[in-house]
């Protein structure tokens, strides 16, 4: 519950307080004119109301890792917008602590909360392959003259960022891509995105976030630098609600989570505990919960209802995810004697073995020639293999052998 189009402060962009996210007013406006998109909200909301009342469960499950593909299109126009790989890989970091319950601030929660805080086994990785097999970085450039073209003024009637014609970028094939643009949205809204519907993606299925909400540097600015904004409108995407329900002014609109108190409206900025807005509520709101619309500083954790929720909207409604051929598996090759990083690389490998390792490898193609041979020094070694064409290299030592993906 996070991000009721917050539109009711007037501010400059990243003054006192943001309207945080403008999610519930688009899915509003999308199941108005949308009537399969609307019909499958509703099947979601049953869904939720079944989880609350305890009788839809996610079930057994085993303890592996759910994967997600990340797609990350950037859209700018001015080139200081065009964010470095080193801010995206700041978000992904983010998402990765913040949804494993990894975060270093949990005593900020107060101690009647701190042990609703779960880990959800989500890994997001950005995408090795395209929809059409070839390597990737998992990021998207293209620059426009269109201004604040996410603008929610324009969503749904004239549709800008999510179309190339339009001047902005395709997704891609977003059954088996979380789509993340990173654009000018305006109108001080930091991000939003479309709750998950039971029917078929739409072809706006995805996450949309200001640049100077995304990430931890480069563009970020404070108090919106804590990569959370994008924490947050994942939450959405996965089917969770602002903390106040559907709207703002009353105690009786659910998130449908049974271990987050009632609430009347949005926090902002950074509460004190207790805040009060429902008098039956004796600690008040949890307003440091990733739902509501606290600074990043103050936005710290999902409880477990939350995590469950979303670990069962991804086995559900976008279990394709999971089926994804984005991510190959060997992002972090490692088996405790030799790892491998970045692999995928545009050219360059750094590559450790045991610190008293001093072998010899080398590097084979996928027709089983010896293209490079190299040692280890004190454990470390460095391979350049620019130049070489793309696809799937194997580094052989005594002990092992590892697979390098090359892409440019």
């Amino acid at each position: 519950m996070r991000c009721l189009l917050c539109v009711l402060i007037i501010v400059p962009f990243f003054g006192l307080a943001q309207h945080r996210c403008a999610t519930d007013v688009l899915t509003q406006r999308q199941s108005e004119h949308n009537l399969d998109y609307a019909e499958g909200l509703d099947e979601m909301k049953q869904l939720a109301t079944r989880f609350e009342s305890g009788t839809k469960t996610i079930g057994s499950r085993d303890s592996k890792k759910i994967i997600i593909p990340v797609v990350v299109h950037v859209i700018y126009r001015e080139e200081s917008d065009n964010i470095s790989m080193d801010q995206i890989h700041s978000q992904i970091d983010l998402l990765n602590r913040d949804f494993n319950w990894l975060q270093s601030d949990k005593n900020k929660i107060p101690e009647t909360w701190r042990d609703l805080g779960s880990a959800s086994g989500f890994e997001f990785r950005l995408a090795e392959k395209d929809p059409d097999g070839n390597f990737t970085n998992g990021v998207t450039r293209k620059q426009t003259d269109i201004e604040n073209i996410a603008n929610v003024d324009n969503v749904g009637s004239d549709i800008k960022y999510y179309k190339a014609a339009n001047g902005g970028t395709n997704p891609w094939y977003q059954a088996h891509y979380l789509n993340i643009w990173v654009c000018e949205i305006g109108n001080r809204v930091l991000g939003y995105t479309y709750l998950p519907s039971a029917n078929n993606v739409e072809p706006n299925d995805g996450i949309v976030i200001e640049a100077r909400a995304f990430g931890t540097n480069g563009t970020a600015i404070a108090p919106y630098d804590g990569g959370r904004t994008l924490v947050h409108e994942m939450g959405h995407y996965f089917g969770l609600r602002h903390l106040w329900g559907g709207e703002e002014g009353t105690c009786t609109n659910t998130d449908y989570m049974s271990d987050t108190p009632w609430q009347r409206e949005a926090n902002f900025k950074c509460s004190s505990f207790p805040a009060i807005s429902c008098p039956a509520e004796r600690d008040g709101d949890m307003f440091m919960n990733f739902m509501d619309y606290a600074d990043d500083t103050c936005s710290l954790f999902f409880t477990k209802n939350q995590i469950e929720y979303m670990q069962l909207v991804v086995r559900t409604v976008k279990v394709t995810l999971i089926h994804s051929d984005g991510v190959t598996g060997i992002t972090e090759s490692q088996d405790g004697q030799i790892s491998v990083f970045p692999n995928p690389s545009d050219g360059v490998f750094t590559i450790y073995a045991n610190s008293t390792n001093n072998g010899v490898f080398r590097i084979i193609n996928a027709q089983g020639q010896i293209i490079s041979n190299g040692r280890f020094y004190q454990g470390v070694a460095s391979l350049d293999l620019m130049g070489n064409p793309k696809g799937i290299y194997y580094l052989r030592s005594e002990q092992v052998a590892k697979p390098l993906v090359l892409h440019y």
